[in-house]
């Protein structure tokens, strides 16, 4: 009465009966067209999905996984004894050197004038290495390991991105799960909304039932229309962990249902020290400190280095070189008896300055034996092999420390699954009681024996007891995925 008066205080002007069962109509129809052409459009196009597939199209789709196939092609390239270092070198080396020089020689044998020089040296060398401490067999058990440790990234990043599509297609199913309660809650919410309708025409009911239940109504008509939104998100996440067209839609053919299976932690705890592939790259990057050390250690050895190959050169001298005429001249060479009127002459061939070119060729062969011992470099070699000991000393605690984790996180995972289990069944006793009770309520409203406002409680009872029991499962199969993935079969039970 006080809040009547308030109201009436205030000017608000009631409205007829009349009045508001035609906003009721009006509000009624708006929101049915809505309705109407939404979930339709929800429905229309949508390909069929299975879990096995969706694992399939991201593992062949997916950004990560392709570059980290490409890295294992990588470093399956790399393994090889040439990248190690036991197959010899070949070096072909050419050059072509040429020169001018302007020459006033003293060596009498030297040309005079302007000399240009050309050479071709050509020298093809072999080397190998004939020991250095079996740092190239370390080498290569470097680039095996280099190789495992590629694929067990590989492998990690798979195991992350079918662990995100599984939880992603099944968040996807259960917000539909979700949408499929909602809908069949406003349903109830309808099928009552126009049983009171039905009463106020026949006059057993008042307006204010009529409104009350139209507010029911049109709450749950808000919320399947929310909830659509979030299922078009959840859908469009998997979409990009698939790497699919973002507007692509699904019907999900894995339902959301949990199967329960019972593990003993021993078996689990056994296959994780085995097969877990965070702790198997662990063990491969301590193996690859390991190697470190003795590469380091291998440094102390003599290396013997075997050198052979053959060299060659073509020379080329453009000079002007003095050459013979063809003609003769008679000099003046002495006198008979010193006379002046009888000299000696000597008839001597005729030379001159003539540009010409020479060529010439030299080779040979060589054979080399090298070898290099270091007797001292100011201890930087023992400095580098107890780093390499103390970073190996920390590749094992950090190996160690790895394990203890995944210990922790393998036994909190295993409790959390045998919970999960036990809430999966309360949540469906509580459901089947939930329905059960909605049933009988709904009865008794017909009949009379109880009020819309109890009906309408136990109603958001069976929804919010329908609602966790997906949750509830979806917890369930979370628990069971963290569990696979523990124990490094994530990938191989995929689609169960």
């Amino acid at each position: 009465m006080l809040a009547l008066s308030k109201t009436k205080a205030a000017g608000y002007q009631p409205q007829a009966p009349v009045e508001i069962i035609s906003n009721v109509k009006i509000y009624t129809s708006a929101w049915v067209a809505i309705l109407f052409f939404i979930i339709p459009m929800f429905s229309i196009a949508q390909e069929k999905l299975s879990l096995a597939d969706a694992v399939q199209i991201g593992l062949k789709n997916n950004f990560g996984v392709q570059i980290q196939q490409l890295n294992v092609e990588s470093s399956k390239l790399n393994n090889n004894w040439g990248q190690a270092g036991l197959l010899p070198s070949i070096n072909l080396i050419a050059s072509q050197n040429n020169s001018i020089v302007e020459r006033k020689p003293a060596n009498p044998f030297a040309v005079a004038g302007t000399n240009i020089t050309n050479n071709v040296l050509g020298q093809l060398d072999v080397q190998f290495t004939l020991f250095d401490g079996f740092a190239v067999k370390i080498a290569k058990q470097r680039l095996e390991q280099l190789e495992a440790l590629s694929k067990g990234n590989a492998a990690f990043v798979m195991e992350n991105t079918v662990q995100s599509i599984i939880l992603s297609y099944y968040q996807a199913a259960l917000e539909k799960e979700r949408l499929q309660v909602l809908i069949k809650n406003q349903a109830f919410s309808k099928e009552r909304y126009d049983y009171v309708k039905l009463k106020k025409s026949l006059g057993s009911a008042i307006s204010f039932d009529v409104l009350q239940e139209q507010n029911n109504y049109l709450t749950d008509s808000s919320n399947v229309l929310r909830q659509e939104i979030i299922v078009k998100n959840a859908t469009r996440t998997l979409n990009v962990l698939l790497n699919e067209n973002i507007t692509k839609t699904y019907e999900f053919t894995n339902l959301l249902e949990f199967a329960d299976e019972s593990y003993l932690y021993e078996d689990l705890h056994g296959k994780m020290v085995s097969s877990n592939t965070n702790l198997k790259n662990q063990f491969i990057s301590q193996e690859l400190f390991h190697n470190a050390t003795r590469n380091a250690e291998a440094n102390l050895s003599p290396a013997i280095l075997l050198n052979i190959g053959a060299t060659g050169s073509l020379d080329q001298l453009n000079a002007n070189f003095r050459t013979n005429t063809g003609n003769q001249i008679e000099n003046t060479v002495g006198y008979l008896n010193r006379d002046l009127s009888q000299p000696v002459y000597l008839k001597v061939n005729e030379t001159a300055l003539v540009p010409q070119t020479q060529t010439g060729n030299s080779y040979g062969a060589y054979g080399n034996i090298s070898l290099r011992y270091t007797l001292f470099n100011g201890g930087q070699l023992r400095r580098t092999i107890d780093n390499a000991q103390i970073q190996e000393k920390i590749a094992k605690l950090t190996t160690d420390q790895l394990k203890a984790s995944l210990e922790n996180s393998l036994l909190a995972t295993y409790d959390l699954y045998n919970l999960r289990k036990q809430l999966v069944l309360i949540a469906q006793t509580k459901l089947q009681a939930a329905e059960l009770n909605l049933s009988l309520a709904n009865e008794r409203y017909k009949n009379g024996a109880l009020s819309a406002i109890d009906l309408r409680i136990v109603q958001e009872n069976f929804r919010a007891a329908a609602l966790e029991k997906f949750a509830a499962i979806f917890d369930g199969l979370s628990s069971r995925i963290d569990l696979v993935r523990l124990t490094g079969g994530l990938i191989d039970n995929a689609a169960k």
